[in-house]
């Protein structure tokens, strides 16, 4: 049975820095899809990541040493923890607003929770459940409020890939916890793109991207250079974070971040210029209280 260790001041900074970079990556999907088809913004997120963290195993390379029965794993936690939600995430955002699907990624705790505790034997507590099931609620005020305005012949199949998307974030999660929680967080998050990396990349220069990108500089920097600081500092370095946060805390803690998803949603209206309801803010108080009761565990 893994270990947790009492949240420190450090864990909390860590927490709400994931929440914020990852509450402002469906934006810069969005703005990699003004150039990119989503196959390729999901090929070159997970293409960058690898390439921003190989350094860092090539410096540390000496720790490589993972038991053999646990290399089967890794292609998981690529595939679950990453690929998988890229494609779903880059194909959800062609049809639906990327606010929208940055606040559907809050149930990824719900899932979490529930698969932990039916296939990773994840011991439910009261707190646990009670804190997940309030910060459910107040993300689904906000989620009611962006989803309530839509025409019906946008509800469709891509309003449910985000939430397939956050299945699998529960199942990488639960994974990480199970099987790596005493190896080296930055190296698992190596291997993890490494994993898909030996993918995206050959369908970077198959697909075309890379050409385009070669032979229309000035028009493809403009998503580019989105796509790099998500590939970076919202992918690989994140990755990172969480698998810290995971190891030391919970995977239901960790997922717990995307429970703040929507108060960076809610964050990036006012900046440009969106207007703020009384039911946001009234979601983001009851989100913040979710958080609060399930970290008292």
């Amino acid at each position: 049975m893994s270990t947790s260790k009492p949240i420190q001041q450090t864990d909390w900074i860590n927490f709400f820095s994931l929440s914020i970079i990852w509450g402002f990556s469906f934006f810069f999907i969005k703005k990699g899809l003004e150039v990119y088809s989503a196959l390729q913004v999901a090929a070159f997120r997970m293409s960058i990541a690898f390439v921003a963290l190989l350094p860092f195993i090539i410096y540390n390379f000496r720790k490589l040493k993972i038991p053999a029965r646990k290399w089967r794993y890794i292609p998981l936690l690529g595939i679950f923890g990453n690929l998988l939600p890229a494609v779903l995430f880059c194909t959800a955002e062609t049809k639906i607003d990327s606010g929208i699907v940055g606040i559907m990624n809050a149930t990824t705790p719900l899932f979490a929770l529930f698969l932990g505790a039916m296939f990773f034997g994840v011991q439910l507590t009261g707190k646990k459940i009670i804190g997940v099931l309030i910060g459910f609620i107040g993300a689904s005020l906000i989620i009611w409020s962006k989803i309530n305005g839509l025409q019906p012949d946008t509800i469709n199949a891509y309003i449910f890939m985000p939430l397939v998307a956050t299945i699998s974030y529960g199942i990488n999660a639960n994974l990480f916890k199970r099987h790596f929680q005493q190896e080296d967080p930055l190296i698992i998050a190596l291997l993890q793109y490494s994993a898909v990396a030996v993918v995206t990349v050959p369908f970077l220069f198959l697909s075309g991207a890379i050409r385009h990108t070669m032979e229309a500089p000035a028009t493809s920097w403009e998503s580019l250079k989105y796509l790099i600081v998500l590939g970076t500092l919202g992918t690989g370095f994140a990755q990172v974070g969480f698998n810290v946060l995971t190891q030391r805390v919970s995977a239901l803690f960790a997922t717990m971040t995307t429970f703040v998803i929507p108060v960076v949603s809610v964050m990036i209206a006012v900046f440009i210029g969106e207007e703020i309801l009384p039911i946001h803010l009234g979601g983001l108080a009851v989100i913040l209280l979710g958080v609060y009761v399930g970290s008292r565990t």
